[in-house]
């Protein structure tokens, strides 16, 4: 297979929706992200077949679900009204407990966490039951095809159309995400992304969950992606009265977990394995400029510290925490539905197999981890796994 030029997919794009118009308000059109994200394709990424067919499958949705968006906001500008207040941006480093954490806060009846059907398709043709359920339905094949419901992605990382997912899955729609990054080697693209103002991106979100008030009356937002923890001026510029929650694992735990997470990944598009840092090396170093950014006057008071292990322990009691912590009463409504999903959770991920790995897998001590990451385990006062 010859992977298509970015002008093949634009066209392409424009004659399946019968649709030409790509402007956003904040980051205009997505070209150059998409002319060097596809040549990076070409020259770096050593895609397999099956891969090159995931990857082509992929941008094909984003481009027409762009499109549709764009479309759909020209029609109901109503949305513009909506007001996002108080979001809570949950924050941590990859494998850390933030994906169980953002799942479990979104099944409160009085908060709202973007599912990952809505993210990759935020504007159907038609509204209603039905229509949803074939929303959920072409968003789990579309996540088949990718190889995302196998076995051994599911046992790193769980996923589902209804699932809460992250913030990144909309910013695909930009052509400004890290996903695409952490399918292959894409060294171009991974540059264009980090030297963007993220002020933009932001504020293209804001505006995505502002139309996403609009379509379904649903606030009280709980948001989540690792890479948050970079752009934390972006958010209070975006989001002035934001709320954090910061999530801390011990590093010797959460490195070697990145790097089985990654090399499945990257199996289901490319022939080469992942550089060893192609993850955990986006994120050293994020938590000292976090740490000096909660020292500012009036930010302390907004974060919320959680410690995986005090999770894993008592998942309902941490929600409640920080709810409480946030100013919130935590009823016993909202208790009774976060027990719901808790129990619904535990049933279906019960026959999945989970990996194994350690910090030899990937040649390194807890020596070398201490030495690279032991200022933020004790900043954070991280409890270790050792």
């Amino acid at each position: 297979m010859t992977f298509p030029t970015s002008q093949d997919l634009i066209r392409a794009a424009e004659l399946e929706t019968s649709l030409s118009d790509w402007t956003l308000d904040h980051t205009g059109t997505p070209f150059e992200g998409l002319q060097i994200l596809v040549d990076d394709l070409h020259m770096h990424a050593g895609m397999h077949v099956t891969g090159e067919h995931r990857f082509y499958r992929a941008l094909m949705e984003v481009l027409t679900s762009r499109l549709k968006y764009v479309e759909d906001r020209k029609r109901n500008p109503g949305w513009r009204d909506e007001v996002v207040s108080e979001p809570i941006f949950i924050l941590g480093l990859p494998r850390s407990g933030t994906t169980f954490l953002h799942n479990l806060m979104g099944a409160d009846p009085e908060r709202r966490a973007p599912r990952l059907h809505e993210l990759w398709g935020p504007s159907p043709r038609i509204e209603g039951d039905m229509a949803r359920q074939l929303r959920v339905e072409y968003c789990r094949d579309r996540l088949s095809s990718l190889g995302m419901l196998d076995e051994d992605w599911l046992g790193v990382h769980p996923m589902g159309p209804d699932r809460a997912e992250e913030c990144i899955f909309f910013w695909d729609l930009l052509l400004s995400s890290v996903t695409f990054m952490a399918w292959a080697e894409i060294p171009n693209y991974q540059q264009f992304v980090f030297s963007r103002d993220f002020r933009g991106i932001y504020r293209e979100y804001r505006d995505y969950l502002k139309y996403m008030q609009f379509r379904t009356r649903n606030r009280g937002w709980v948001l989540k992606t690792p890479i948050h923890v970079r752009f934390l001026d972006e958010i209070l510029d975006t989001f002035p009265d934001a709320r954090f929650v910061h999530c801390h694992r011990d590093t010797a735990k959460i490195y070697p977990s990145i790097a089985n997470m990654t090399t499945v990944l990257h199996s289901k598009f490319v022939n080469v394995p992942p550089h060893e840092n192609a993850v955990a090396g986006d994120y050293d170093g994020t938590w000292q400029s976090a740490l000096e950014f909660r020292q500012r006057p009036g930010m302390a008071e907004r974060f919320v510290d959680i410690q995986f292990l005090d999770f894993r322990d008592d998942p309902i009691g941490t929600v409640r925490r920080i709810f409480e912590a946030l100013g919130e009463n935590f009823s016993r409504e909202r208790e009774t539905a976060l027990e719901a999903w808790l129990k619904h959770d535990v049933s279906e991920r019960a026959g999945q197999k989970h990996h194994q790995y350690s910090l030899a897998d990937i040649g390194v001590t807890e020596a070398d981890i201490d030495r690279k990451t032991g200022d933020y385990l004790a900043a954070f006062n991280v409890r270790l796994e050792r």
